[in-house]
């Protein structure tokens, strides 16, 4: 079965090179039978268990033949460039994945190495477009994560064991990391296309980070109407997330009526994004990037770093609201998470269920409270860092959003 994986990815990558190379009128090299033979090459060097050396073996056998190719092709026919011989060295590690059981990392590994040799010239028209302020963007969010983060204590410093410096420059990063992809997707895809988009995929991991970094663009900016699309469509997203979360970690635990709330939501925040697009789309043209966003540099600190403070805040807020409330700091907590994300009540409070130690009518309310506490912050972030504009466009979206789950709420 391990041949037969190992065979399909590198014939994948194979017929690629052997498509583009059919395209340019060349003849093929490393096309589709050299690659899947490597491919199986590779898991053929993990069968034999009392050899386990065997792969590092096999590599440098490849690695030597390659290398002749390789000198053949630049004496002999001109041939400048590593990509195919490095692509046929990590096709080799691909069936090695493959017959360790690693196939989730192999096919990543395969489509990555089919990304970039399929995108070649739009990478090369893209990489052709950087300045150095934007390598230097990319330099500083490296240091302040890759550097920075490692060595920030894991564990909490202070008496009511709430401050994880590595968790909350962890957030600090997110929120930079967002704002930096943004831009880059903005200025590749357009405005109509980069700024929903980094909506929705930061959104997966926190709609409050999404918010915080397009709201502070948007004071450069005259399209403060797909600003607010972005937001609105990370608030679908956390919706959705809600209730992903609600059906995988709680089952059935607390019924299907808790998930009409966020879906209801969901949908009318989707027709405000939908209705913001198109108005925004007729009075702007959205691929006019330079003349409409004003992207100054990739890398901004200050918005995130004002962010992490309030959530320091709202840490302590919490921590403190649990000691002197008793149970009713439950409801309090369930407020106070939601101004910063409503992952952290609604996966504790479902775990809480599954041991017995809350009701399901009492973790119900809690992850209600955090849906509505996470959308009406919203207004709260866009009102201290963004435009007057876009703080218009989202009170209006959000008191309406709510509405709506609230309505439900009655209802149900």
């Amino acid at each position: 079965m391990e041949i037969f994986i190992a065979a399909l990815l590198g014939a994948f990558l194979g017929i690629r090179r052997e498509m583009r190379a059919q395209e340019m009128g060349e003849v093929g090299f490393m096309g589709f039978r050299t690659m899947t033979l490597i491919a199986v090459l590779g898991v053929i060097s993990t069968l034999f268990l009392q050899m386990p050396y065997l792969p590092a073996v096999f590599f440098v056998g490849l690695v030597v033949f390659i290398g002749v190719a390789y000198a053949n092709g630049v004496f002999n026919l001109q041939r400048i460039g590593l990509t195919t011989e490095i692509s046929a060295l990590l096709t080799f590690w691909i069936g090695v994945l493959v017959g360790l059981e690693m196939q989730f990392l192999a096919i990543i590994l395969t489509i990555l190495l089919a990304s970039i040799n399929a995108f070649k010239k739009e990478l090369h028209s893209f990489i052709g477009t950087l300045k150095r302020k934007e390598w230097i963007g990319a330099l500083q969010l490296l240091i302040l994560s890759g550097a920075v983060l490692p060595v920030l204590p894991r564990v909490p410093i202070d008496p009511w064991g709430v401050l994880v410096p590595f968790n909350v420059w962890l957030l600090v990063i997110l929120i930079s990391g967002i704002g930096f992809i943004g831009y880059f997707l903005i200025k590749f895809f357009g405005a109509r296309g980069g700024i929903p988009l980094t909506g929705f995929l930061g959104a997966i991991v926190s709609s409050t980070a999404v918010t915080t970094s397009m709201a502070s663009q948007s004071k450069r900016s005259k399209l403060t109407g797909i600003f607010a699309v972005g937001i609105l469509i990370s608030i679908v997203t956390m919706q959705l997330r809600v209730i992903a979360e609600i059906l995988i970690w709680g089952g059935g635990l607390l019924g299907t009526t808790i998930l009409v709330i966020p879906l209801a939501m969901a949908l009318v925040a989707a027709s405000f994004a939908l209705f913001f697009f198109i108005k925004t789309t007729k009075n702007h043209n959205l691929t006019a990037v330079k003349s409409d966003v004003k992207l100054e540099s990739p890398f901004e600190l200050k918005p995130a770093l004002q962010f992490g403070f309030i959530f320091v805040f709202v840490l302590f807020a919490l921590a403190l609201g649990q000691q002197y409330l008793g149970n009713s700091g439950i409801y309090m907590a369930a407020i106070i998470s939601g101004f910063i994300d409503v992952d952290a009540i609604v996966l504790s409070s479902l775990e809480s269920v599954k041991l017995g130690e809350m009701s399901a009518e009492i973790a119900k309310n809690a992850i209600g409270i955090a849906i509505f506490m996470n959308t009406l912050i919203k207004i709260l972030y866009v009102g201290i860092l963004g435009s007057k504009k876009l703080l218009l466009r989202i009170a209006i979206s959000v008191v309406f959003i709510c509405l709506a789950g609230g309505v439900v709420l009655v209802l149900t």
